[in-house]
């Protein structure tokens, strides 16, 4: 990954004049549940309309990310063999003290060869989402499907401002679903209670550092209340 993700969420930030409420804010799942975005408003097979790239960044962000259209679901689908790492970012007010849990799916269709997130000289995800806390300075959760390294492991980077964790390994081509409680992941791998709402998220499937193919399909992005 050639930029910090929290440099780069700092950036689109910026160049929103506000950041929205909730992103295609509609209601899923049971009560106090929130989609952030259902692409409702993206056409088949362009750059998912309100997610946000790095300034002058967007040519190539589009070259990564589209909006698919599988059996009457949308989704965004992610394949970079060119080597360009591009994040891709969604901006939104996140009360989440009253909405800790995010949850999405994802499938994995090109695990990079070799991606080992520990090493810098292999640090690539076929799927990455990012939760980052503060728009300028601030700590990022990276949650990972990894190539090789096993479900369960967290990796600290960035003098231990991004925590790394992996949700799944190996394997290709399934649907899985993720639901984390955000609150309880910050303070477990940061070692304090969370005190600012993050900014918002991220998602980045990258193949530069290992120079091969990596693909990734990401759906229905969520945030909810509290279980029971």
């Amino acid at each position: 990954m050639r930029i910090s993700v929290i440099s780069a969420l700092a950036v689109a930030a910026t160049l929103m004049a506000a950041s929205v409420m909730l992103v295609g804010g509609t209601a899923v799942g049971g009560a106090g549940s929130l989609a952030l975005d259902d692409l409702s408003t993206s056409k088949t097979g362009s750059f998912p309309r309100r997610w946000r790239t790095w300034p002058m960044q967007r040519g190539d962000a589009a070259k990564v990310y589209r909006v698919v259209d599988e059996d009457g679901r949308k989704f965004i689908r992610a394949h970079d063999e060119w080597d360009l790492s591009e994040q891709i970012f969604l901006n939104f007010d996140w009360n989440v003290k009253a909405r800790p849990r995010l949850s999405w799916q994802w499938r994995a269709t090109r695990l990079p060869a070799g991606g080992d997130e520990s090493r810098d000289a292999a640090n690539d995800s076929a799927c990455a989402l990012y939760v980052v806390v503060g728009r300028y300075k601030g700590h990022a959760i990276k949650y990972v499907w990894s190539t090789t390294l096993p479900a369960g492991r967290v990796v600290s980077r960035r003098d231990g401002k991004l925590k790394v964790k992996v949700l799944d390994s190996g394997g290709a081509g399934v649907w899985r679903s993720h639901t984390v409680d955000v609150l309880k992941d910050y303070r477990d791998l940061f070692g304090s209670d969370l005190e600012k709402n993050p900014s918002g998220i991220g998602i980045l499937t990258d193949g530069n550092a290992t120079h091969s193919p990596s693909a990734c399909d990401y759906a229905d992005f969520a945030i909810s209340k509290e279980a029971g």
